[in-house]
């Protein structure tokens, strides 16, 4: 395992990151003590796991944009206020 001090790592972070990410194990020290171990995550982020589905042939990306859904509509005056006032006027 690599170790790093704190300062080294904070100076050259990025680098350390990557070598992370790559499935290195780093421990980080604080005057020689360690304070910290950095290790990859036990399971990849969603977008490197679709990212290797498509590779793979596994999967099809969208061939489409993605449509947003309409706005929504509702009173023009949509103010807190404005609605509790409504629904005084309707109980009265």
């Amino acid at each position: 395992m690599l170790e790093v001090g704190v300062r080294q790592l904070k100076n050259e972070l990025s680098g350390y990151l990557r070598r992370v990410r790559s499935g290195e194990r780093v421990r980080v020290t604080l005057r020689g003590a360690p304070v910290a171990d950095l290790v990859p995550p036990e399971e990849p982020y969603p977008g490197e796991q679709l990212d290797r589905l498509i590779a793979a042939g596994r999967v099809t990306p969208a061939s489409a944009p993605k449509r947003e859904p309409p706005p929504l509509t509702g009173p023009r005056d949509d103010s807190a206020s404005a609605l509790i006032l409504a629904e005084r006027e309707e109980d009265r």
